[in-house]
């Protein structure tokens, strides 16, 4: 059976509570197909098995969390997590990270599998990312969702999009990108070629599964050699290249903004997040 066979529609992909809303892929397979709202223990519990679809957004309060796959272990618990994985090209298409190249065959307008030149994706690997579609023919450039994939055959893989499907035909001509999802090989932030994503402030295991909280109020994170705030006018908040909290510097990540009054003799690390919306 192919994935497509095995992908099931919700009818409702919002699932709503007194005080949070978990948000699920509209297409998603069965054995994803949870109703249950994470409790605030589930927020800072991993698992060794996958419970939600990657990327699943849940709303609770002022809050966002995304629920994510570790690709390594993560002990530093008060630091930013990033996404791993290498652009599509960069790492090569056949070794997990994305694909970049042109279609294996032609695609109609209207069709819902797309075949790439990947020789060795794993069965889903892809769900939850990105097809972009450049068409100079046609002057579209197009993204869709992938919702799932095939295991590579050894020669191509199947990659699906949602109905109604391509909005234009599809020819071996055109250049393509499949990324993964960003929430698939989390792991901690380190060097100047990473992006934040959100803190998860707990000790993680490799592979094992959890909620990456990615905006809103947040505090208990590990701060750089000067905190944030003792300078005068200095607002926003950066990552540093390990992942801790840095006031302004030219050029790192701003991620959120200081909450609280502060002094030059007294900085501080609860701030408001802004890695997701």
């Amino acid at each position: 059976m192919t994935v497509q066979n095995e992908l099931v529609k919700l009818g409702n992909a919002r699932i709503e509570s007194n005080t949070a809303q978990l948000f699920l892929p509209e297409w998603i397979m069965p054995e994803f197909v949870n109703v249950e709202i994470p409790t605030e223990a589930d927020l800072v519990t991993e698992s060794s098995g996958q419970k939600y679809p990657l990327g699943s957004k849940l709303v609770k309060r002022d809050g966002i969390w995304r629920y994510c796959k570790a690709g390594a272990a993560m002990a530093a618990y008060g630091f930013l997590k990033g996404c791993y994985t290498q652009i599509p090209g960069k790492a090569g298409n056949n070794v997990g990270a994305g694909y970049e190249g042109a279609a294996y065959e032609a695609a109609a307008a209207g069709a819902t599998a797309i075949k790439i030149t990947d020789t060795a994706a794993t069965k889903n690997l892809y769900a939850g990312g990105l097809l972009t579609i450049y068409n100079d023919t046609d002057k579209r450039y197009a993204d869709y969702e992938i919702i799932g994939n095939d295991a590579s055959n050894a020669t191509y893989t199947i990659i699906y999009i949602a109905p109604p499907g391509l909005k234009d035909a599809l020819t071996t001509a055109y250049g393509i990108d499949a990324y993964l999802s960003p929430y698939y090989n989390v792991r901690g932030l380190t060097g100047g070629y990473m992006s934040a994503l959100g803190y998860a402030k707990m000790n993680i295991t490799t592979l094992y599964y959890f909620w990456l909280f990615t905006a809103g109020r947040i505090s208990g994170i590990t701060g750089a050699s000067t905190w944030p705030g003792q300078t005068q006018y200095y607002r926003d908040v950066y990552a540093n290249t390990d992942g801790s909290l840095i006031t302004y510097t030219a050029g790192y990540q701003r991620i959120g903004y200081l909450l609280f009054r502060t002094a030059s003799d007294y900085g501080d690390n609860t701030i408001m997040l802004q890695l997701d919306q």
